[in-house]
């Protein structure tokens, strides 16, 4: 059930308007959903959906017409603040097109009628939400789900215990669970070359993320479905079953969720002991390399989509000043060591390019992580490789300043990234490590 609105444009005066322009007319947030119902903050779809910040419930959609026609699709039952919000966006955009009426559901509505609408859209919900209520506690439905702004929320008795049978419960549930910082998980499908498909639901390390008791996919019964996985870190697939019985969920989310945060022992556990090749569901020794500290391939993409003119592997310069700095110190792992024979010697050989060593062997694949050094090492890595105001990466900025000059520092031509065109040579290796150096005789 749906209430639509259509706020007709003046022909004589048709005025172009855009979704940010409609949203900030009552400071409204707004997303696209994706495949999975979960919205994608700030994008704009052929159906985007807007709801208050401060009270995050089912939202509404709009779009804008060829025609310039704002359409706005808001589904009941509703809290009472997506309905009244609804029609006061919609009186909005009346008055800014120059018109004192709107359609609702194919009625035309003045503003002196406007309350008696919400009065009529607040009962409708009411009795929804009683007829949910209903369902669930005669056991015609287990649960049921309703698709809120941010995420699928599932009902089932706990819920109706914690609303009380009231549209102010409803709203501050709904509010609660899509305002969590967590990160909502529904699987992504894959298509084998036989025929079959396979689930995937993607968890990162230290990352609270919402995942479902028993998955299945929302649009119904999938064909020739081999089964579900979590895939983890440095490609680790774990069956779904088997990552259920192996990891001690945080809470509970709704009666459908449950929520986990993984250390980086869990994963390197469910890597060494559970991971499986999906093809043939044989187990196989996986490895796990710790929290990611750096992406070389990250910044190598910025070079190729702002068609920057830095050199091939300028992404990976200060990762391996990095890890030869840990090399010459005696700090690479003993694991590290095994799976790149011959590492901690010609990290420190000036005629072996580092950079080109991390962006292709499969220990490194692009990346440094915490495993890459030794555990005494571990802590400061962790503190020091950090992004933001202070930390390894902002070391970095600093010396290109430094280098460059602050005219060539901000240059157009290197568009804020001006760390890529420092030239990677020596010099580069012994001026950025004393940054390193520095943090490292201070930590210990």
């Amino acid at each position: 059930m749906a209430v639509n609105f259509e706020i007709k444009q003046r022909q004589d005066n048709i005025q172009e308007i855009t979704i940010p322009q409609i949203a900030a007319l009552e400071n409204l947030s707004y997303g696209a959903m994706d495949n999975d119902y979960c919205l994608v903050y700030g994008d704009i779809g052929r159906y985007t959906v807007m709801y208050s910040p401060s009270s995050i419930g089912r939202g509404f959609e709009a779009w804008v017409e060829e025609d310039g026609t704002v359409v706005m699709r808001m589904p009941l039952p509703n809290t009472e603040t997506d309905i009244r919000t609804a029609y006061s966006l919609a009186k909005k955009l009346c008055e800014k097109f120059g018109t004192d009426s709107f359609v609702c559901d194919d009625e035309i509505v003045p503003f002196e009628h406007i309350q008696k609408k919400i009065e009529e859209n607040l009962a409708a919900s009411e009795n929804a939400i009683r007829m949910v209520e209903n369902q669930i506690r005669e056991g015609t439905h287990r649960s049921i789900i309703l698709f809120g702004a941010a995420n699928p929320v599932t009902f089932g008795v706990a819920e109706l215990e914690e609303m009380g049978g009231t549209l102010e419960g409803f709203e501050k549930l709904l509010h609660r669970l899509q305002s969590m910082e967590v990160s909502y998980s529904n699987a992504k499908y894959y298509q084998m070359k036989d025929g079959t498909v396979f689930g995937l639901f993607f968890i990162r390390e230290g990352v609270m993320t919402v995942l479902p008791r028993v998955p299945a996919s929302l649009n119904g019964p999938i064909e020739k479905l081999k089964g579900y996985y979590v895939h983890l870190p440095d490609d680790n697939d774990v069956p779904y079953e088997v990552f259920k019985e192996n990891v001690m969920p945080a809470g509970d989310y709704d009666t459908g969720h449950v929520m986990v945060c993984l250390t980086d022992k869990n994963i390197a556990y469910l890597a060494e002991n559970c991971t499986v090749a999906i093809d043939t569901d044989n187990k196989r020794k996986g490895v796990y390399w710790g929290r990611m500290l750096d992406n070389g391939a990250g910044h190598e993409n910025k070079i190729k989509n702002m068609q920057l003119s830095a050199p091939e592997y300028s992404g990976y310069n200060h990762l391996a000043v990095f890890l030869r700095w840990a090399a010459e110190k005696n700090l690479l792992s003993e694991k590290l060591k095994e799976a790149a024979p011959g590492i901690d010697r010609f990290a420190a050989d000036i005629t072996v390019d580092l950079r080109k060593v991390i962006a292709t062997h499969p220990a490194f694949n692009g990346r440094l992580r915490s495993y890459h050094f030794k555990k005494e090492a571990q802590r400061f890595v962790n503190k020091f490789y950090v992004f933001g105001n202070v930390g390894y990466p902002n070391c970095v900025d600093e010396y290109a300043e430094k280098v460059l000059g602050t005219e060539k520092y901000n240059c157009a031509e290197y568009k804020n990234e001006a760390y890529l065109f420092v030239p990677y040579d020596e010099k580069y290796y012994k001026g950025l490590s004393k940054y390193i150096e520095k943090e490292w005789k201070k930590f210990r």
